[in-house]
């Protein structure tokens, strides 16, 4: 039942900020922030259990190991970048949010093109 202690933690930062938000808008941000590294902390034993069931799949995967890091650092990217823009948009940074959401896609496709490229030396190869 973590779940209720995540949605008591969320909700009790949200309405603090909201009445923080008529007092000092400032405050009501750094609220914000502490509740979103509160609910970081308490989900760290969820965090550390995934990453050892990828490392389990991992040392088991034959084909394909060198695709397993990229794989990993496009889901970084894209939690990242979808976290940053999150807290930019409630700040009420909608513009900043929008290139942090870019700048993560642009990576993301970088990180692709390596996964891009045997697909296509692939199909080539197979045509030949």
């Amino acid at each position: 039942m973590e779940i209720f202690k995540i949605v008591a933690i969320a909700l009790t930062g949200v309405i603090l900020a909201s009445l923080m938000k008529t007092v000092n808008k400032e405050v009501a941000l750094y609220v914000i922030l502490a509740t979103v590294i509160v609910l970081l902390f308490s989900i760290i034993d969820n965090l550390i259990e995934a990453f050892e069931f990828i490392e389990n799949i991992y040392e088991n995967v034959t084909y394909g190991k060198t695709f397993f890091p990229i794989i990993l650092k496009v889901l970084a990217v894209a939690y990242i970048a979808d976290f940053t823009a999150q807290i930019c948009r409630d700040a009420g940074e909608g513009a900043v949010a929008g290139k942090v959401e870019m700048a993560g896609k642009v990576i993301i496709f970088c990180l692709a093109i390596p996964i891009l490229t045997s697909i296509l030396e692939l199909i080539t190869s197979l045509l030949t």
